[in-house]
């Protein structure tokens, strides 16, 4: 079962212990989730990118309704990635529900209700196959430690993670998240993605730095 960038951002931005959303990701996890449905788009030939703005290829489904709504919300193209994540958020309010929704389907979360007087009071959100997310923290570590050559697809996740200010959660010892921070700084140079993908992740960064 292969996850999409978005779902795996989201397992990452879910405080393990707590089952809730993360703190430091509260006001910019829908623009990056948004973001990662763009850029998979992208990786998967559905959009290209030409200079800066997106250019739709194919607006046939591709099977994840999550990144289907979003081919749906970009039309014709022609916008920046910032100028369409600005348009498409208001009607995307939801896409962490959805994207938690999907990964409950899928049998890796579970969610567990609070309750006061039978009454649900709060949601809590917990790992039912923890193997996913394992798997991502794993390949992080390996390009982060070990070297390891990032694929296109990590390359985005990660500069996704860094941009939602969220790098702590998979890398908590001081001495790895420095030189976590530093790979994250530099990947998008490591020659994994072409110079298109790489200006729209700079034009993100600068975006996310911002919210």
């Amino acid at each position: 079962m292969k996850l999409s960038i978005a779902e795996g951002l989201m397992l990452i931005a879910l405080d393990d212990d707590e089952g809730r959303l993360l703190a430091a990701a509260e006001h910019s996890i829908d623009k990056g989730l948004l973001a990662s449905c763009i850029l998979e788009l992208s990786l998967s030939k559905k959009v290209t990118f030409q200079g800066g703005k997106i250019i739709v290829n194919d607006n046939a489904g591709t099977g994840n309704k999550i990144l289907d709504s979003v081919l749906k919300g970009i039309g014709q193209g022609g916008d920046s990635v910032v100028q369409t994540i600005d348009r498409l958020a208001p009607g995307f309010d939801h896409i962490q529900d959805e994207i938690i929704e999907l990964l409950v389907q899928r049998g890796i979360l579970s969610v567990e209700s609070t309750k006061l007087l039978f009454i649900p009071i709060s949601e809590r959100m917990d790992n039912a196959n923890y193997a996913f997310e394992q798997e991502i923290r794993d390949v992080l570590k390996a390009v982060v430690l070990k070297g390891q050559k990032p694929s296109p697809a990590v390359v985005v996740l990660m500069c996704l993670i860094s941009y939602c200010k969220i790098l702590e959660e998979v890398f908590p010892d001081e001495d790895e998240l420095i030189d976590a921070i530093k790979v994250a700084k530099d990947i998008v140079r490591m020659g994994v993605v072409d110079s298109e993908t790489k200006a729209v992740l700079d034009d993100l960064k600068i975006y996310f730095a911002k919210l």
